[in-house]
């Protein structure tokens, strides 16, 4: 609880700065505001405040154990997009703010610390979009639904901003220097693919996708958007913890025992090298990809794809919340696991602006993914009767 003191002048720990006093004195302004958006909304019912309470929890569980692990992941908003999706965007902007301020305050992985709260808006805007995508009924959409096509666009813009990134960075390059001409052009080839993204939906939507209810090709196209979209996060999964320079390429742990002699667990035989990882995840993830088309042939098992379109833009958008305040504030080094890909995107000629940024572009989109993925295997184990008590709850019922 050091922390919370104001910094006296040459002081830099335990304590924070005047100027970042004042910030976490707007996150708590921001608190109060989601309270009255939530009241004026009755999304507050006695249930929803109870379901809160548990999901701040499952958020602090899950934050620190992937903080203890240094995992490349965070894994700390199921609950935050479970209220989301159960009692609106209010409430789930709330849920994850709270989560956040309690965790900072915790002797726990993770707390104990300004740095969680710090990001305490990011879990907010993480909230308010799991209650957008809730209610556009992402988690009840069937295939024959007609909103369907607007999803299948959007990966399809996403996929084109993602190659055209990639034809970027082997051309122009993305990476921001020190001089203003390369800031510039950072900036502008940023605008550009976000634009070619855009247009690639929107023409995608409007061609493509534009019947979706009377077309049989439709359930196709999802079927493969599924089979595709798993291969993605599988492989992405795979290296993002066996690659050279990934988690396991640094993973080591110092256990102690009651004596207090110390235990050394070295997991560092786990990384693969190249060729070999990449050929072992290519591998995985054809096989993947296989199995997803046989599974989302059966029933309406492509339901998964519309939810995980929805993670992955929720990620991109935290990504872009959270690189300013990670870097401004922290210099890009927050202390968790995911300073590991901040480094080696240093190491690859990024400043400290753009290290944050792509490691925020690499590992939220897939962080949230598998968050809105466990969130939607929860909401279709609970009984219709549950998640209708609460005010959002019957948008999750499938269409």
């Amino acid at each position: 609880m050091d922390w919370l003191t104001i910094c006296a002048d040459g002081a830099t720990t335990p304590c924070v700065a005047p100027v970042q006093a004042a910030y976490l004195v707007g996150v708590g302004v921001l608190a109060l505001l989601l309270v009255v958006a939530g009241r004026r909304s009755r999304d507050f019912a006695t249930a929803t405040l109870s379901l809160m309470a548990v999901a701040i929890a499952i958020n602090i569980a899950l934050g620190s154990v992937t903080a203890l692990l240094r995992l490349p992941l965070y894994l700390d908003s199921v609950g935050t997009v479970l209220v989301g999706a159960l009692a609106g965007p209010w409430a789930g902007a709330l849920t994850g703010l709270l989560s956040d301020l309690v965790w900072s305050l915790l002797p726990i992985p993770g707390g104990a610390g300004p740095t969680t709260a710090f990001f305490a808006p990011v879990a907010a805007a993480v909230g308010l979009i799991a209650g957008f995508w809730a209610s556009r009924g992402v988690f009840g959409l069937r295939s024959g639904d007609d909103r369907i096509g607007g999803f299948l666009a959007l990966a399809l813009g996403f996929a084109a901003a993602v190659v055209a990134l990639l034809v970027a960075q082997a051309t122009v390059g993305v990476g921001p220097a020190a001089d203003s001409d390369s800031q510039v052009r950072f900036a502008v080839t940023g605008l550009v693919i976000v634009a070619i993204g855009v247009v690639v939906a929107w023409l995608g939507r409007r061609t493509i996708f534009a019947r979706v209810g009377d077309d049989p090709r439709m359930r196709l196209y999802l079927i493969g958007a599924t089979a595709i979209s798993a291969a993605a996060v599988v492989f992405a999964v795979i290296r993002l913890l066996f690659a050279p320079s990934a988690y396991f390429s640094t993973a080591t742990f110092v256990l102690a025992n009651d004596a207090g002699d110390p235990t050394i667990i070295d997991l560092r035989g786990l990384a693969l090298p190249d060729p070999l990882g990449l050929v072992v995840a290519l591998v995985v993830a054809v096989a993947v990809a296989a199995l997803a088309v046989a599974w989302a042939r059966r029933g309406e098992h492509a339901r998964f794809f519309p939810v995980w379109v929805a993670g992955a833009t929720t990620g991109v958008v935290a990504a872009l919340i959270a690189a300013p305040i990670a870097a401004g504030v922290f210099g890009g080094v927050t202390g968790g696991g995911t300073d590991l890909l901040v480094a080696l995107f240093r190491t690859l000629g990024l400043g400290v602006f753009g290290s944050v940024l792509a490691q925020g572009l690499t590992s939220d989109p897939l962080d949230k993914t598998i968050t809105f993925t466990v969130v939607f295997v929860i909401l279709t184990a609970l009984p219709i009767t549950v998640r209708t008590m609460f005010s959002r709850g019957a948008l999750t019922v499938d269409a």
